[in-house]
């Protein structure tokens, strides 16, 4: 059980997820103002700093200490404040009798006037599209992007565009949103719709563009037309445990005209798509992604949010085939864009062209990565590299591809040291030591 206590606004807030593991989300709905710091059994209160509902694999736990769990959450409920006895027994039978859900979370949240501790909505149930377009529907936000283009004659306008968001972080202050990238970069303001039909302004937390990941937030304070307890943060499934043919639920703001929901299956997993930026494993599916849907959820059949809509294939050949970014694979860029409003990424600072056997043998040029250019103040240029050196290998492995190389590098941290081996002008053999610089900081000086 994870909780955590937040001394400036003195607030707990809790989430039971399976056998009474604990994960800690703010969340604004029904909260509650503790009038002292709780402590209930030191083995069961293990404070973690997380950002988000993940779920954990619990393994194979002895029905017991299962028991002894759910027994906890129920004394908890009751030394806080809210619920009555057989509130406590209700939700302990209901943790005890689940099987199917070992993984799934339960939200407890308290009310911001110490009026009592309620449970939210989530109970890791298998639902209706009407239950879960109800109960997911609050967790996802319509946005409005404003930028400005300019035309063949120079002149400046405002463009707007559509998006979706989905509400994953609650705390005292601010309402946290995850969208993607391209719905957000660029933009002179950005305006969401909670869903009451009024705009208000959004901040950039941070952003991602290999990984199309954005997170943004709206100052509470700001959304006046809407109970805040009607706000939910989505509640994270385990993506990992994923399978073909489950039921997968999209909800956005399509083509801009506010929450559609639509619905269809998990299609495939781990489909590669490649951009300019980078190549994402992302999950396919044939639930309708249309303009506006991009950052939007895409749930199961329990309601939680399996990945972020990112793409739709638009060809008069192709029909039914929309992407996105799973929500495992999204945790750890959600956490880097909190804290430093980037993610840190080591980068060597070369653009390369694969050599291979023909192009060695017409070229007269060793196999491998041949430096088309080097990015100044980067760890390639800090070292000497040159354009025109042939990368052979790397801590000693071959390195016959720019792709190779890319991903090998992509395994390595900031701060690494590499061992390069290239050949210049054709025939000179180099050794180059060269420590990993961070991709934003090397671009933050060009």
């Amino acid at each position: 059980m994870d909780n955590k206590f937040d001394s400036s606004e003195n607030k707990v807030n809790f989430i039971i997820k399976g056998e009474s593991e604990y994960e800690n989300t703010p969340s604004s709905e029904n909260e509650m103002t503790s009038q002292e710091p709780i402590e209930i059994e030191a083995e069961v209160i293990e404070p973690k700093d997380k950002i988000y509902n993940s779920s954990k694999e619990n393994g194979n736990k002895s029905s017991g200490n299962g028991l002894k769990r759910a027994i906890s959450i129920a004394v908890l409920a009751s030394v806080l404040g809210g619920f009555s006895i057989g509130s406590g027994i209700s939700l302990t039978n209901r943790m005890l009798s689940r099987d199917d859900i070992s993984n799934s979370p339960v939200y407890i949240s308290a009310n911001a006037d110490n009026e009592n501790l309620v449970p939210l909505y989530y109970d890791g149930l298998n639902k209706t599209i009407v239950q879960i377009a109800d109960e997911v529907g609050p967790s996802v936000v319509a946005i409005t992007s404003k930028y400005n283009v300019r035309d063949y004659f120079l002149n400046t306008y405002e463009q707007k565009g559509a998006g979706s968001g989905v509400i994953f972080k609650i705390d005292g202050k601010d309402v946290f949103i995850l969208t993607n990238n391209h719905v957000v970069d660029d933009t002179s303001e950005l305006l969401i719709d909670f869903g009451d039909g009024k705009l208000v302004e959004a901040d950039i937390v941070g952003k991602d563009q290999e990984t199309d990941l954005a997170v943004i937030k709206v100052d509470k304070a700001s959304i006046t037309n809407i109970d805040s307890s009607k706000l939910r943060p989505v509640v994270f499934a385990n993506s990992d445990n994923l399978k073909v043919g489950e039921t997968a639920v999209a909800i956005g703001n399509a083509l801009g005209n506010g929450k559609t929901v639509t619905i269809g299956v998990v299609s495939a997993l781990n489909r590669e798509v490649s951009s300019s930026f980078n190549t994402l494993k992302l999950i396919q599916t044939d639930a309708a992604i249309n303009p506006g849907n991009s950052g939007g959820a895409l749930v199961n059949s329990r309601g939680e949010l399996i990945g972020v809509n990112t793409i739709k294939i638009s060809d008069t050949s192709v029909e039914g085939i929309g992407y996105a970014i799973p929500v495992n694979s999204a945790k750890p860029i959600i956490e880097e864009l909190i804290t430093k409003g980037f993610v840190s990424r080591p980068f060597l600072g070369i653009s390369g062209r694969d050599v291979d056997e023909n192009i060695s043998e017409m070229y007269e040029l060793p196999v491998g990565v041949f430096i088309y250019e080097v990015f100044p103040n980067s760890s390639a240029a800090k070292a000497g590299l040159k354009k025109g050196d042939v990368i052979v290998s790397v801590d000693g492995q071959n390195m016959m591809t720019m792709e190779q190389l890319s991903s090998y590098i992509k395994d390595k941290k900031v701060g690494d040291v590499l061992s390069v081996n290239l050949i210049r002008d054709g025939k000179t053999k180099l050794n180059f030591t060269i420590k990993l610089r961070d991709k934003n900081d090397v671009f933050k000086q060009n």
